[in-house]
């Protein structure tokens, strides 16, 4: 689709239209425009419930986040094949503005309670209940796992939401919206989420530093329409890179100390994944085939650039356990063995870089 009447961005497509290109000329215009500025003050206060309850320092989940989220959704819309009705595009944005906003009570299933925040501001008559269970389910498969047969079953748009949905004259595909959000959301974990001041400060509680670090690295993360392929573009800082930082590991429910370079290696996976997973629902009109990343180390002397690059596409027989050396290893040799956050800080000692 073409938003480029509209600065590139579907949400402003969204609010030019007319109450009759919408079911039963129904203006849905107004009626997102008015759900965005209640949730708005609630946006506002995410971040300060989340920490208070979890003792957590979440990257920024106001209203910064939204609008990132719908950047990403604009730029894989942006794909010519790609389309979206006007009504599909209320869903789609009520579903972004609430998914993340029940972090305001603890992150744990803060995806499932995202539409109980209707009723608690007054509003759940603003939509007729069908939509807005819809809008609940989309939201709800962003994140997270559900129980299926005793075992958890991390497939959520797959087996909880249908390919095509109808009630009366208003159709929806609510295994593609839910792609579309949940893909944006993951490609929206860069440089303008981090709290950099309190970074700097030591204000960070200690299982949130890694999370903060990783995302003020990712200095973008640019879907480009129509070539299959998404940049990741990541800088670190020296000091950064030589040390490592503590990480909570729920499995093991103890905290470890890893380098910035391994967890950048182990989220890069991780949104190869997401993206596999999202291609199913998402094709043929969204096609991405490859993440391309780019990792620069920051630093005063020119003489000894490290630019670590490589490419995750997918390989074999599906699967989401292959690591970072079985996907791409050959492109991040160094030296007979691997680039690791360790050799990354041996080399940075060694060479005297600062």
């Amino acid at each position: 689709m073409d938003f480029s009447k509209h600065k590139g961005n579907f949400e402003q497509w969204f609010l030019s239209l007319n109450a009759d290109e919408f079911p039963s000329s129904t203006d849905y215009v107004s009626t997102y425009s008015t759900i965005a500025s209640k949730l708005k003050p609630v946006h506002s206060q995410v971040n300060l419930g989340a920490d208070s309850n979890d003792g957590t320092s979440l990257t920024w989940h106001d209203e910064s986040h939204i609008k990132k989220v719908i950047k990403q959704v604009s730029r894989l819309l942006s794909y010519d094949q790609a389309t979206i009705t006007p009504f599909e595009s209320f869903v789609l944005l009520v579903a972004i503005q609430i998914h993340d906003i029940k972090n305001i009570e603890g992150r744990e299933e803060h995806e499932n309670r995202a539409i109980s925040i209707f009723e608690e501001l007054g509003i759940q008559g603003i939509i007729d209940s069908i939509t807005l269970k819809n809008i609940g389910f989309i939201a709800s498969c962003h994140a997270g796992s559900y129980i299926k047969d005793g075992k958890k079953e991390k497939d959520k748009i797959g087996n909880l939401l249908k390919p095509v949905l109808f009630n009366g004259d208003r159709r929806i595909r609510p295994q593609f919206l839910a792609a579309l959000l949940r893909l944006a959301d993951e490609f929206a974990d860069d440089v303008e989420r981090a709290m950099s001041y309190m970074l700097s400060k030591g204000m960070i509680t200690r299982g949130s530093i890694i999370h903060q670090k990783h995302a003020e690295s990712l200095f973008d993360t640019d879907i480009s329409p129509n070539t299959g392929i998404v940049n990741f573009d990541y800088h670190i800082k020296v000091n950064d890179a030589k040390i490592k930082f503590p990480k909570y590991v729920s499995e093991k429910e103890t905290y470890e100390d890893i380098f910035l370079l391994d967890e950048i290696f182990s989220r890069t996976v991780k949104s190869h994944y997401e993206t596999v997973y999202c291609m199913r629902f998402l094709r043929p009109y969204i096609s991405i085939n490859k993440l391309h990343v780019s990792i620069e180390l920051e630093h005063r002397d020119i003489t000894h650039e490290v630019r670590i690059s490589y490419e995750l596409i997918e390989k074999g027989y599906p699967s989401d356990t292959l690591s970072i050396i079985e996907l791409c290893g050959d492109q991040i040799r160094k030296n007979g063995g691997h680039w690791s956050g360790q050799n990354l800080s041996d080399y940075i000692s060694s060479s005297r870089i600062s």
